[in-house]
């Protein structure tokens, strides 16, 4: 079913839009450069010869660059993983900064627009951000996917209402014998031909078979409704995270569980919503498809009682 490729393409959309798959939340040296940019604070890479004592911040650490602004010089370097904040080197000529994986090294004297710019970067969301609802979330959008691909296989015009039972039906012609019961109409036709059954007979079992093509979509109503509610847990815990260290928040270790919890209620709110939207829309088309399965089985199941009735009196 080529109508479906856009629901699988809005599920790829959502491990792209505001989440990122980071396995550790990291920081670039060049976002610092675009972010000093950003605030209209031009910098200017010079040599690194030219200021020894901002290269040699760091023993056997090379900077990423030297540059040079208005009214500050300062070096940044970036690590594989998150440092701790450095008060200084040893004869406090620099000061040193860090924001995760990112130090900045300057002068005593440095702009304190380029400082604040640098400490107020924070990392692209990432899933692991979501703590332990990323289980749950996960588990919606596994089942969700693979209810509607399976679904979509399972509902086609080939597995349940074929163009030749249609084609005899509208010709006038009673189905052939010799039909398979590889679908749900020529199952009904092989009931009907060979067990001869009565006419409340034929018609619970054509409702046996409708009741089938709606197998597993419960279980897609259960992701619509729960994901939001999912991360709406996740959103209500976040803010808990927040105010509960809004007390302690004047130190660097109370703006860290601040920013996580931010992350943490923002991140899965988004989260459950991007899983129960599809999953919404997947179904409505799901329903509309066996909708219209259901009227041609019922529209099959009349004429074969027609058909039937002469034979019978």
């Amino acid at each position: 079913m080529s109508k479906t490729l856009p629901l699988f393409g809005v599920f790829s959309l959502f491990l792209l839009w505001g989440c990122q798959l980071d396995q550790e939340a990291r920081l670039t040296a060049k976002e610092f450069i675009l972010a000093l940019e950003e605030q209209g604070i031009k910098s200017n890479p010079i040599p690194l010869e030219s200021l020894p004592e901002l290269e040699d911040s760091f023993p056997r650490q090379t900077p990423y660059g030297l540059f040079q602004s208005a009214h500050t010089k300062f070096a940044i370097y970036e690590f594989e993983a998150p440092k701790d904040d450095e008060s200084g080197d040893g004869n406090g000529s620099l000061s040193i900064y860090a924001n995760l994986n990112l130090l900045l090294a300057t002068d005593q004297n440095a702009d304190p627009a380029v400082v604040q710019t640098f400490e107020s970067m924070r990392p692209s969301l990432g899933y692991r951000q979501a703590g332990v609802f990323i289980y749950p979330l996960g588990l919606c959008l596994l089942v969700a996917a693979f209810v509607i691909a399976e679904r979509c296989y399972a509902l086609r015009r080939g597995l349940t209402f074929p163009r030749k039972v249609e084609k005899a039906l509208r010709l006038g012609e009673f189905p052939d014998k010799r039909w398979k019961k590889r679908s749900a109409a020529e199952r009904i036709v092989f009931v009907a031909i060979h067990e001869k059954p009565s006419d409340d007979s034929l018609k619970s079992y054509a409702r046996l078979e409708v009741a089938a093509l709606e197998q597993g979509l419960f279980l897609l109503e259960v992701v619509v409704a729960g994901a939001p509610l999912v991360g709406l847990l996740g959103t209500v815990t976040g803010l808990v995270q927040v105010f509960s260290a809004m007390p302690a928040s004047g130190g660097t270790s109370g703006s860290g569980i601040f920013s996580e919890g931010i992350a943490l209620a923002l991140l899965t709110t988004i989260m459950g919503l991007a899983i129960a939207i599809p999953a919404l829309i997947g179904h409505a088309y799901l329903m509309r498809v066996i909708e219209k399965r259901t009227a041609s089985l019922d529209w099959l199941t009349a004429r074969l009682i027609d058909a039937l009735k002469p034979k019978s009196e």
